[in-house]
């Protein structure tokens, strides 16, 4: 049986048929195009910058006056939180900035601008990578230190620590003391 233009309609269907193939087999090829791309920092980069930028110094400034004002009434109890709180504050950092202590607080005071950083990188993910346990092939990794670094106001001096870091192995966390600078 013919159709109108003439062709056999079983020539048609396999036509259709053959085509629908081809096209299914080139979808290996495309998705190669359209990989996972997914976009890492190293974390003690961006604690040393945090630790080293005008928002952080401000956050002492905060817990030294809440310190002096307890040490003014003579509150012994609140002095002694305050000094608490900076000494575990103090552990944090040094997991952060010499090992690969998360650090999800940090980020998240710069949430608002990770959907550029993300974005200028082609990136659908940002994550640590130390956090990274597995990457397929069909994924890529894009670092993005450097951007995140550079979100916070810090000195040139803090830029280049934050730098340096990342040429060093991390610790492992429990080689992290509290006497660590």
């Amino acid at each position: 049986m013919k159709n109108r233009v003439g062709f056999p309609k079983r020539f048609i269907v396999s036509s259709t048929v053959a085509l629908c193939l081809l096209a299914g087999a080139r979808v290996p090829a495309q998705s190669q195009t359209n990989r996972l791309r997914i976009g890492v920092y190293d974390s003690r980069a961006v604690a040393v910058a945090y630790a080293n930028s005008a928002e952080f110094r401000e956050s002492l400034k905060a817990s030294k006056a809440d310190y002096q004002k307890a040490k003014a009434v003579k509150d012994e109890k609140r002095m002694k939180e305050i000094e608490a709180r900076m000494k575990l504050g103090q552990r944090r950092l040094h997991e952060q900035g010499f090992s690969t202590g998360s650090v999800a607080g940090i980020m998240a005071k710069i949430k608002g601008a990770l959907p550029d950083v993300a974005k200028k990188a082609g990136v659908q993910a940002l994550v640590s990578k130390w956090e990274l346990n597995y990457q397929s092939t069909e994924a890529e990794a894009v670092d993005v230190t450097d951007e995140l670094v550079g979100l916070f106001e810090v000195s040139d001096k803090g830029r280049e620590w934050a730098k340096e870091i990342r040429a060093k192995p991390p610790l492992p966390l429990e080689e992290i003391t509290d006497d660590m600078d």
